[in-house]
């Protein structure tokens, strides 16, 4: 067993994991999983957008990072014009100091650019995404058209308040579903139609309140119902609060009562952790699809070899890295896309054999942003990793301190929530700025808002809505009360970024507990708690369950 040094919990280092650090040449971490995730997700900020200005052409440009932080941002045409040159800000390596201290220096100094966004339309307030059209408010989409409010969706439509869908239009509100359409309140779902508020149900149309059911047609709360009926249920839980509350409360009870399988996963070998899809010796990996011999590894497709790593798009033979789009031969790197043998790197693309990059665009050989031969390059990298054992910083990602965030702005806030007065106690960042609204803007208590969309005046894009939870207030946006009227649906009383993390806190904990199937009492390791209340079966035990 280890002892964690942030949390001072043990973990166990297993004989597997020592081959993988064998594997990439690094020492046992000296932090445990969890802690690990958050160190590598307290870099990643994909909910806060602001409006900051180019270091160069000095246009306004929207930005993830605020315009009171030391940062130099350029908007996507500057950054990638041959303007600015990221090599005229190379330092020469000091073996007198340590690693990270020369690399958070010379990092500061080069500009980074304002938002990842690629090859998109319209989309201007999405990161880390590409090939969309008319999105807004939305990280990790990619091939989506008139979506909003999402997280982590691919090839969806006219779609709303959606977290790791694929292939979905016309819904909202839905959780780790795919393949749906005109749908509303989805819960690992697949092929559903019509439907409002279904949990774990299949090839199915026009359920409503609906748990673990495969290839059905008009049930409500699981029974069977004609098609006027869910229609009607359906309209009425539109516009009738006092039913609809009632009538989820009928649900939830449903939901409890239905069995869970131990883990939410689908075409798996040897794997572990939940929400997995087509993978192969995949242990500790959570919302992952088509991976392959791979460890404590979150949030990724298309990986292979991939350990400790968090929002992966393609990479292979990857170690300790965060947001990467077809990375090979990574490790310690973050948001470094089309790129290969590259370490201690942030904001790179398309380089190739670089230690200590920033910004770096098709560039070679470079160590702290100076440019090497191959020869110097090859020669003095193993002098720096040394250097680096010597001051116990080689094997570990960057320090929470190098955030360029608050910790409050970042994804560590929605899986590990911490207190402003705690996180500056440890000595990292919290950010206090809040964009002030124009003056003209009304601000409005939510139960000011009618219930019946129809009923919602046009002005109201001229409000701002204080949500129920935050208090903060949030605005509506055109396109936004247009689907609401399209579906029906009322004028949510919560904020963007409050319904988020509601959907976030529908899944499981990262966590593998040992329990018992309640069926045949056999050994598995599931995210369910053996103190939660849910029945947990076995593959096969939920299997003869719902088929």
């Amino acid at each position: 067993m280890a002892n964690c040094k942030s949390c001072t919990t043990d973990f166990e280092v297993t004989d597997a994991d020592k081959k993988v650090h064998e594997l990439m040449k690094v020492p046992a971490p000296k932090l445990c999983p969890n802690c690990r995730q958050q160190r590598r997700i307290s870099f990643r900020n994909d909910s806060n957008y602001y409006k900051n200005e180019c270091h160069l052409c000095k246009k306004p440009t929207i930005s993830i990072y605020s315009p009171d932080k030391p940062l130099k941002v350029l908007c996507p045409d500057c950054f990638w014009s041959d303007k600015w040159s990221p090599l005229d800000y190379g330092k020469d390596y000091d073996f007198s100091r340590p690693f990270f201290e020369q690399y958070a220096e010379m990092r500061a100094e080069v500009p980074r650019l304002a938002i990842f966004n690629t090859q998109s339309e319209n989309s201007e307030f999405t990161v880390h995404s590409s090939k969309n059209r008319n999105c807004y408010i939305g990280s990790s989409l990619v091939d989506c058209e008139d979506v909003m409010y999402t997280d982590w969706g691919f090839n969806c439509k006219d779609s709303m308040d959606m977290l790791f869908c694929s292939r979905m239009e016309m819904c909202f509100e839905t959780v780790d579903s795919q393949d749906c359409n005109l749908s509303n309140y989805l819960e690992l779902c697949e092929n559903v139609q019509e439907s409002f508020y279904a949990f774990d149900c299949k090839s199915s149309t026009r359920l409503v309140g609906c748990v673990g059911l495969r290839n059905r047609k008009n049930h409500i709360l699981n029974q069977p119902a004609s098609k006027e009926e869910c229609i009607s249920t359906i309209h009425r839980l539109k516009t009738d609060p006092e039913f609809k509350k009632e009538f989820l409360e009928k649900y939830k009870a449903l939901q409890l009562k239905a069995p869970k399988m131990y883990a939410w996963s689908t075409n798996v070998e040897n794997c572990s952790g939940n929400y997995i899809v087509d993978s192969k010796n995949a242990r500790h990996a959570y919302n992952v699809k088509d991976i392959e011999d791979a460890r404590y590894i979150y949030e990724a497709k298309d990986v292979k070899d991939g350990y400790d790593c968090t929002r992966i798009g393609g990479g292979e033979f990857l170690y300790e890295c965060k947001g990467a789009v077809d990375l090979k031969y990574g490790k310690f790197t973050n948001l470094c896309y089309q790129s290969d043998n590259i370490a201690y790197s942030d904001n790179c693309q398309g380089s190739s054999n670089v230690f200590g990059g920033m910004s770096l665009k098709q560039n070679s050989y470079v160590i702290l942003n100076k440019q090497y031969s191959k020869q110097e390059y090859t020669e003095l990298v193993p002098k720096i990793i040394e250097h680096m054992k010597e001051t116990e910083e080689w094997g570990e990602f960057f320090p929470i301190e190098m955030s360029p965030f608050g910790y409050n702005e970042t994804k560590a806030m929605e899986w590990f929530p911490m207190e402003k007065e705690e996180v500056r106690k440890k000595g990292w960042k919290w950010s206090d700025y809040e964009a002030p609204l124009p003056k003209d803007i009304k601000v409005i208590p939510a139960r000011r808002v009618p219930d019946n969309i129809s009923d919602v005046p046009d002005d109201i894009l001229n409000w701002a809505i204080e949500c129920e939870e935050t208090n903060k207030p949030f605005k509506i946006q055109s396109r936004e009360l247009k689907f609401y009227r399209q579906k029906g649906l009322p004028i949510p009383h919560l904020s963007p970024k409050a319904r988020h993390q509601r959907r976030a806190s529908l899944q499981n904990p990262r966590t593998l507990y040992d329990r018992k199937c309640d069926k045949c009492e056999k050994a598995i390791k599931t995210t369910y708690a053996e103190d939660r209340p849910e029945s947990v079966y076995c593959e096969p035990c939920y299997l003869l369950t719902v088929y």
